[in-house]
C-alpha cells in the first residue's frame, strides 16, 4: 500500500466537549471527537467513510497539494496530517 496524507484541521467547541474535525482539501467530509485523543482516529474514521461511500481523494501533500485554509477562521485549531493508505495506480 502506498500512504498519502491530507491536512485536517479540528476545532475545540463553544463549551469544549465535542471537537470538530474537517478537510480544507476535501469540502463535506467532517466528523466530531469527545476527546482530544480521538481527533486522529475520528479523522482516519470520516476520511474512509467519504472513499468508501465513493469520494474521490483529492490530491495529497506528497502531491505537492496544500490546500489553502485560513486558521483565522477557527477558535483554538488543531492542524495534523492524517494518513490514508491507497491502492498503487497498476502501470500500463
Amino acid at each position: 500500500m502506498d500512504v498519502k496524507n491530507y491536512i485536517a484541521i479540528a476545532e475545540p467547541s463553544d463549551d469544549g466537549t465535542t471537537w470538530w474535525i474537517s478537510f480544507p482539501g476535501f469540502p463535506g467530509v467532517t466528523s466530531a471527537a469527545d476527546r482530544p485523543e480521538q481527533i486522529a482516529e475520528q479523522a482516519r474514521d470520516a476520511l474512509a467513510s467519504a472513499v468508501e461511500a465513493g469520494a474521490l481523494l483529492p490530491r495529497a501533500i506528497e502531491d505537492g497539494v496544500i490546500p489553502a485554509y485560513d486558521l483565522g477562521e477557527y477558535s483554538n485549531p488543531l492542524v495534523l496530517l492524517v494518513p490514508y493508505d491507497v491502492a498503487p495506480v497498476p502501470a500500463g
